[in-house]
């Protein structure tokens, strides 16, 4: 005989409210723009205040106040060498400009709108002739007028031609430098310059030379379809003053906002009956709405003031960063750490040391008391003033210092630092 019992069970559910505020934490500042927008189709009672300056504004505002002035961001990482932005239109501008023929011209013109997203010419050049019924030489005229345009490199067929191409655009090259790009390409990646030195009978110095101009190159001559520019907005800024004092400022100009409609809550006035009820079910929605982007920024401003507040050192430029739990923030704000976690994703602080994701001031602290950010700093000093010790010696070093890991998360560390291994530290330098 089967029984039947019942059994009382307690759940806590949030309300909307808060399912809404959390929904808004976890959301970038496009995202919350297109949600925003999307409420406002959908609820009459609301209106979209749309932000008072575009996050391109700011973009320019600190590029116009650190141009030139020698800054350099910790947090956008090494700069390199990137393809730079090229329109197909102004390639045939200087196609126009040009005193070539017009067959020339014509074949060029093709070429170009046959190129990669990356200035590469990947079609075979004799297919090419025969579809346009010209001579394999006019085609070959009409891709060395392409690859003579700026910038250099364009309408390179692989890696190794773009980079000769950007050579032959130079003054003074060193010829070896050609046969390195040909022969040596992938010892060059590899740093193993003793092999390069062995084959060509090169001069070390000179072997050195070659590869610092050879790396100062671009494999990619520019981008010719770039995807939209994507512009960092930061939440806030954190500034410095003399005194050694930081202030916090919201970028609030940069992020819409709601109100109530004017026009609707009129309306609301003179309906009755059903239409009435509907009318107040959609004032309640937006209330409910304006309430949570309130929430959104207030939670926003506790989390900030919290990691300037254990991070203050680092924002002065005197350390590194100290160990900062998720669950520790969530206690102090009375949240659950989910809240917190969505809330840091995908957002960034701006400083004097350059612009970072959130998530970076949250971190582990391992054996020693010590955060991961200062781990790596340690094991890059120690890099620095050892070259030939070993995963296994840092590791024995570290220990000295009170700080226990593994050999392999002392060779992640060193990875993630882009710092070679003792081997190949140390060929260098014999080199």
């Amino acid at each position: 005989m089967t029984e039947n019992r019942l059994e009382v069970q307690q759940t806590q559910k949030l309300s909307q409210g808060l399912q809404t505020v959390i929904h808004l934490l976890s959301m970038d500042l496009d995202e919350l723009s297109e949600y925003m927008l999307k409420v406002v189709q959908e609820n009459p009672a609301l209106e979209y205040v749309p932000p008072r300056k575009s996050a391109q504004d700011y973009a320019m505002q600190v590029r116009a106040r650190y141009t030139g002035s020698g800054f350099s961001g910790e947090g956008t990482g090494r700069e390199t060498a990137a393809p730079s932005d090229t329109g197909i239109e102004d390639l045939e501008q200087q196609l126009r400009l040009s005193r070539l023929d017009e067959v020339t011209i014509r074949l060029a013109r093709q070429i170009l709108h046959l190129l990669s997203s990356r200035g590469f010419f990947t079609e075979d050049l004799d297919a090419f002739a025969a579809e346009n019924s010209v001579s394999l030489d006019d085609a070959h005229r009409a891709l060395e007028a392409v690859q003579s345009l700026e910038p250099a490199g364009i309408g390179a067929r692989s890696v190794e031609e773009c980079l000769e191409l950007q050579l032959r655009a130079r003054q003074g090259v060193d010829p070896l430098c050609y046969d390195l790009i040909r022969l040596h390409l992938l010892d060059i990646g590899k740093g193993d310059l003793r092999r390069i030195a062995r084959e060509t009978g090169a001069a070390m110095p000179r072997i050195r030379q070659c590869v610092d101009t050879i790396r100062g190159l671009s494999p990619s001559p520019c981008s010719l379809r770039p995807e939209t520019v994507q512009y960092i907005m930061p939440e806030f800024t954190v500034e410095a003053d003399a005194a050694g004092g930081l202030s916090i400022l919201f970028h609030n100009d940069y992020y819409p906002s709601f109100r109530p409609d004017p026009t609707f809550r009129r309306l609301t006035e003179t309906l009755e009956g059903e239409e009435a009820a509907y009318a107040r079910r959609m004032q309640s929605t937006a209330s409910q709405m304006i309430r949570a982007v309130e929430m959104r920024q207030t939670t926003m401003e506790k989390i900030a003031q919290i990691i300037v507040r254990e991070q203050h050192a680092f924002f002065l430029g005197l350390y590194s960063l100290i160990p900062l739990r998720i669950d520790e923030v969530a206690q102090e704000l009375d949240v659950h750490e989910t809240t917190v976690y969505r809330a840091i994703q995908s957002k960034y602080l701006y400083c004097s040391r350059g612009t970072f994701p959130l998530s970076h001031f949250f971190q582990k602290s391992l054996s020693g008391g010590v955060s991961t950010a200062r781990v790596k700093e340690i094991i890059q000093e120690i890099c620095q003033s050892n070259e030939r010790l070993s995963d296994r010696a840092i590791t024995e070093e570290l220990e000295k210092r009170g700080i226990s890991l593994s050999r392999r998360t002392v060779a992640k560390y060193r990875s993630q630092l882009d710092i070679s291994s003792s081997f190949t530290r140390s060929t260098n330098r014999k080199e």
